[in-house]
């Protein structure tokens, strides 16, 4: 991630089916090569995938050799037209040699470097030495890798005709950042999360033409997860292939499948439910499914043979209506957003909480109260019958994932824990190598495949992002791949997850400088200002649903996503704390 960015505030990327991409000049690295108009064509399944042919990117019609050029210039020219969608790169091989460019595999993945690379020609320009600052890279499936690092190559030139060309690119694509930023777009490829119960977003980044698109993401959904996500998601797809390119008409697509085998008449329901979340965000109107030339329909009430994004509703990996209630601690009652305390003893100042969680279905919720002789106690179930679980010294603000029969927390900064409705509590590994300091919080994404944890020493906290992965078996839970989210040498004090790809980052930079932002979780977008203007002070805590909840001088406040106007919830005295939403 490149940093923040002060920019103001925007949605970047909206729910499938309301995410329309026509009309934008989109995205590939890594597709396969399948033609993608109709009529229908058989698949040749060892030929990777890319944009048609005689496809031209008029964007790049300026970026041609000239006559005369330096080592440097071309060097420069050849990074920018790596960012052409056009069949194998052909603008950027225009600057190989004719042996490099039969030998070069632009689609080993793609290295990204910032914007202020220098370049110095030597040996009377047979070598150029490019001293960059590695951004992130994308992975040949187009998942993105953030990181930085120094990223030194030195490329060999030679004449050719008397104009100097490259010998030696690196495999892959080596583009700036500000050339990614321009040709590459986000698309969500969805599988499912360890209940096959809610579809988990897996972000890929491509550079491909529009018609393109529905074969490119049904290809990476036969393919499987990014590596990141690997064991912490499933597929209802394993062994099933596209048996011809996706044909699209006016008001559907129509996907041809083969590889369901003699046992298997239909696809299981969530694999029509990933085909469905994956395809919907191209605005396609509906989708159809074959399998080896065959129409089929899902199971049971769902089947009809064009399906909608509303048929598969309930697989949404947020799950939260624009009613949901927001939480929060007043005076150490719970209260929530439609102006209620909360039902039972938890509703009342005597109670002495501290902070709380709702389920997502909003029928259990976790508390952690402040103990008489000290500590904390954290306290599960219905809000009229609640009983005590772990306790310590410190508890973290409870979290809920998909899965509305535990609750996770953070005990005294170290230990990760899970805790039963019945009470029963589960340690969650968190691998050595991930040590990453005291906790301050700990967000499951409402889905349950990712957490964002808020950590470090104090006044160096980082954010980063993992995956939950689970056992089947045993049902043990571990943190893997956890990735830092760069905010510089600015501390993260709070963190919330917005949707299934995104969160709400509260930094903090001194007692009044406080500021939020929006991020991406997989790093392949800056983050972006949320503009706290009417604010009566720095923001201390923040939740994200529905609406954005923040406390600034002792009360709730509240704007609505994408707005930048602040209301105060209710005209009251403030002592207001800890804002949570369901999740």
């Amino acid at each position: 991630m490149a940093g923040v960015s002060a920019t103001g505030w925007r949605t970047r990327r909206t729910k499938a089916g309301l995410f329309v991409a026509a009309g934008a000049l989109l995205v590939s690295t890594g597709c396969a090569n399948i033609p993608v108009t109709s009529p229908p064509q058989v698949i040749p399944q060892s030929v990777p995938a890319a944009a048609p042919a005689g496809g031209g990117d008029l964007r790049y019609d300026g970026i041609v050799p000239r006559p005369g050029e330096s080592p440097e210039d071309v060097v420069r020219d050849f990074l920018r037209a790596g960012g052409s969608i056009e069949r194998a790169h052909t603008r950027a091989r225009a600057y190989l040699t004719a042996e490099a460019s039969k030998k070069w595999n632009d689609n080993a993945g793609t290295v990204i470097i910032e914007n202020n690379f220098y370049l110095d020609s030597r040996q009377d320009g047979s070598e150029v030495l490019l001293s960059a600052q590695q951004h992130g890279r994308l992975n040949d499936d187009g998942s993105y890798v953030p990181g930085a690092a120094p990223y030194p190559v030195t490329f060999s030139l030679k004449k050719v005709d008397g104009e100097w060309r490259i010998e030696n690119p690196p495999p892959g694509l080596l583009i700036e950042l500000s050339t990614f930023e321009s040709a590459y777009r986000a698309y969500q490829v969805y599988f499912l999360n360890s209940t096959q119960r809610k579809v988990v977003p897996d972000v890929r980044w491509y550079a491909a033409p529009p018609d393109s698109l529905p074969t490119l993401l049904v290809t990476a959904l036969e393919h499987g997860p990014s590596k990141w996500l690997e064991g912490a998601v499933g597929t209802a797809l394993t062994g099933i292939t596209l048996q011809t390119n996706i044909v699209q008409e006016r008001d559907r697509v129509k996907v041809y499948l083969t590889g369901l085998g003699d046992q298997m008449d239909t696809l299981p329901n969530q694999g029509f439910a990933q085909l469905v979340w994956t395809l919907s965000q191209l605005g396609v109107g509906g989708v159809e499914v074959y399998a080896d030339g065959q129409v089929i329909k899902p199971n049971g009430a769902r089947a009809v043979i064009l399906q909608q994004l509303s048929d598969w509703s309930d697989f949404d990996p947020d799950g939260l209506t624009v009613n949901a209630s927001g939480y929060f601690v007043r005076d150490g009652a719970v209260w929530t957003t439609k102006d209620a305390a909360l039902a039972g003893p938890a509703g009342r100042s005597s109670f002495h909480a501290v902070s709380v969680a709702s389920s997502i279905d909003e029928r259990s919720v976790a508390v952690v109260r402040r103990a008489a002789s000290g500590g904390q106690v954290l306290f599960v179930g219905a809000p009229g019958s609640l009983h005590s679980t772990v306790s310590g010294a410190a508890l973290s603000r409870p979290t809920w994932g998909s899965d509305t029969g535990e609750v996770w927390t953070v005990r005294d900064g170290r230990e990760v824990l899970r805790v039963a409705l019945d009470g029963q509590a589960a340690h969650v590994d968190l691998p050595q190598e991930h040590d990453i300091g005291p906790i301050r919080a700990l967000s499951l994404s409402r889905d349950g495949a990712r957490v964002a944890v808020v950590a470090g020493p104090a006044g160096r906290e980082q954010l980063w992002i993992g995956v939950v992965v689970r056992d089947n078996d045993t049902g043990a839970a571990q943190i893997r791949g956890l990735r830092p989210l760069d905010f510089g040498d600015t501390p993260v004090s709070d963190v919330s997850w917005s949707d299934a790809g995104t969160v709400i980052a509260l930094t903090r930079s001194g007692e009044q400088d406080s500021s939020l932002y929006s991020v991406d979780v997989d790093g392949g977008s800056p983050a972006l200002l949320v503009p706290t203007t009417g604010l009566p002070g720095p923001p201390t805590a923040v939740a994200a649903g529905p609406t954005l909840l923040t406390i600034a001088a002792g009360a709730l406040w509240r704007t609505p996503v994408a707005s930048e106007s602040w209301t105060k919830v209710e005209d009251r005295r403030g002592g207001e704390s800890a804002p949570a939403y369901p999740g």
